[in-house]
């Protein structure tokens, strides 16, 4: 599979201690849904179609859990408000690496929300009461979607029935939890995201959004 090689080799990096740093990628969403299909040809028709929504990032649609109705990326959707740059991130409190990333989210936000940065973050196996001291600790001002809630000794359970398990498994990422994953979306354009199967390296991701902002993407 060829996405999976990239990825692969992308996360053959050096890394420092024990962080997980990765590459950013720019990939084909339908590219890679069609490949997952391919190696997967008994999906039903209603499969498909919530396939289709899932790899339009409808994890990153929905209610925040400070209530804010969050939708930076969906136009058939209610709510619409679209944003510059918008970078979609699977995180969980108990995560090491997310804990590593979540100060570089904010740094972020702080610099570049003003000019067109938004960031939604979305947890799974996780516990709402620990996502919170998380949010507290971390003081992330930018929302927090709760996904699949399940105590920490049923994570296992429920796993591999995350689309975040299945997507990273369409891009060929091995981690066993695979958080923190990031995808980032650039005018809108969810057909050709950009991803990182770890933690995100600041000089890339900078790059990225000064020449976006400036135009020169």
């Amino acid at each position: 599979m060829i996405l999976g090689l990239i990825l692969a080799l992308a996360l053959q990096n050096p890394v420092a201690d024990d962080h997980e740093y990765s590459d950013l990628l720019k990939i084909s969403a339908s590219d890679v849904l069609e490949e997952y299909l391919s190696e997967n040809p008994t999906a039903s028709t209603t499969e498909l179609e919530k396939l289709g929504k899932l790899f339009q990032f409808h994890d990153f649609f929905g209610t925040a859990l400070d209530g804010r109705n969050i939708n930076f990326h969906l136009p058939s959707e209610p709510g619409h408000e679209p944003a510059k740059i918008l970078l979609l991130s699977y995180t969980a409190e108990w995560c090491v690496n997310c804990n590593y990333e979540a100060p570089y989210l904010g740094e972020l936000y702080d610099r570049y929300h003003a000019k067109g940065l938004e960031i939604v973050t979305r947890t799974e196996y996780s516990e709402v009461d620990k996502v919170r001291e998380f949010i507290g600790r971390h003081e992330m001002k930018y929302p927090v979607i709760i996904g699949s809630i399940v105590a920490y000794d049923d994570r296992e359970n429920i796993r591999m029935e995350t689309f975040q398990y299945l997507l990273r498994n369409a891009l060929g990422d091995s981690r066993k939890w695979g958080t923190p994953f990031n995808i980032i979306v650039i005018d809108g354009d969810i057909e050709n995201p950009y991803v990182v199967v770890g933690e995100m390296k600041s000089d890339q991701v900078n790059d990225l959004i000064e020449r976006t902002l400036s135009g020169n993407q």
